[in-house]
């Protein structure tokens, strides 16, 4: 495994390359005249002029892109490119602040919500995906099945609207305040109001999640009960539900761990819908709140930290699998 980590870190470090480069050259697509929407509210031409002068936005893209990565866009001129360390991702002149601690600053609220619907849907997936397993062509089996496909054919802000309508608008019609509407309380803070705030954003994510992730343990599953070692502990005389999860499943994770990074690394990078909806100052929601003003830093820098959790969960994945699987280590 040793051998192939060079190349591994080699396409990592290319993809982050390919998404910076792609990132800056659709934002000078999208904002021919970004100094018209970072300049005051009815500003004349000279100051429109000024303020492009001073953010270098009357030079080519790639004049720009170099000045990003080797000093950064900052007003004082000090060195904070991603060249540097700690490398910065620009400066945001909305927000007067660095766009790499807005996103530090939203990053609680995002991985909360991922990695709370990811735990929900593999745990529920998993146990789903064992028993249709085990329960193959029967009746159980065929009913887990349309329950995930249907999952899967549910958009999230639908689930989301539903699910919002019956668990918090008509239990609080009927005084029962279980689930709060929108909001957001730090872990750090009160840890049961953290959790009671996001039940509904991790169920609304979970819907889909369950549908894929439960196809994907019955399937993986399915392959391994009919292994050799799996009949052997069977005519042993193993309890079955030690050869499930003793001997099956271990050897059917491999797929899910696959899924579960990729899956980890989409939601964090687009949970939007979901944030938009209860209310969490996310990742999600700054992103395009920063589209829609026009704030382009804030679109590269998002764009660049979700394409590194997407490239960090993979190369993640690929280490724990290999790691996991002695064939695929050479």
């Amino acid at each position: 495994m040793i051998r192939t980590l060079p190349r591994l870190f080699a396409r990592t470090l290319s993809t982050l390359v390919i998404v910076l480069v792609s990132a800056f050259f659709i934002t000078r697509l999208a904002y021919r005249n970004p100094a018209v929407m970072l300049a005051p509210r009815n500003a004349d031409q000279q100051t429109i002029d000024a303020v492009a002068h001073a953010l270098r936005l009357d030079t080519p893209w790639y004049q720009q892109l170099w000045y990003y990565v080797y000093r950064g866009p900052d007003i004082q001129g000090a060195p904070m490119g991603l060249a540097h360390w700690p490398p910065a991702l620009g400066y945001s002149f909305r927000h007067q602040a660095g766009v790499t601690d807005l996103i530090l600053s939203k990053v609680p609220v995002t991985l909360s919500v991922s990695l709370g619907a990811l735990v929900i849907s593999a745990i529920v997936s998993i146990l789903l995906g064992v028993l249709a397993a085990r329960r193959a062509d029967s009746w159980i089996d065929h009913t887990l099945s349309g329950f995930a496909y249907g999952a899967l054919s549910v958009p999230t802000f639908l689930s989301g609207m539903l699910l919002s309508y019956f668990l918090y608008f008509q239990l609080s019609m009927h005084s029962i305040n279980v689930f709060p509407g929108s909001g957001y309380v730090a872990l750090t803070d009160d840890p049961l109001q953290w959790a009671r705030h996001l039940l509904l954003p991790w169920l609304t994510l979970s819907v889909a999640e369950v549908g894929m992730f439960q196809r994907v343990v019955r399937a993986s599953m399915l392959n391994v009960l009919g292994a050799d070692y799996v009949r052997t502990a069977r005519a042993k005389g193993v309890p079955e539900w030690r050869v499930l999860l003793r001997h099956a499943l271990p050897a059917a994770l491999n797929p899910v761990i696959t899924l579960g990074g990729l899956e980890l690394a989409v939601i964090m990078g687009g949970a939007i819908v979901t944030e938009q909806m209860f209310g969490l100052d996310g990742v999600g929601r700054l992103a395009i709140t920063a589209a829609l003003d026009g704030d382009f830093p804030v679109v590269i820098g998002t764009t660049v930290f979700a394409a590194s959790v997407f490239v960090g969960c993979t190369l993640v994945v690929d280490l724990v699998t290999r790691w996991r699987d002695p064939a695929r280590a050479v």
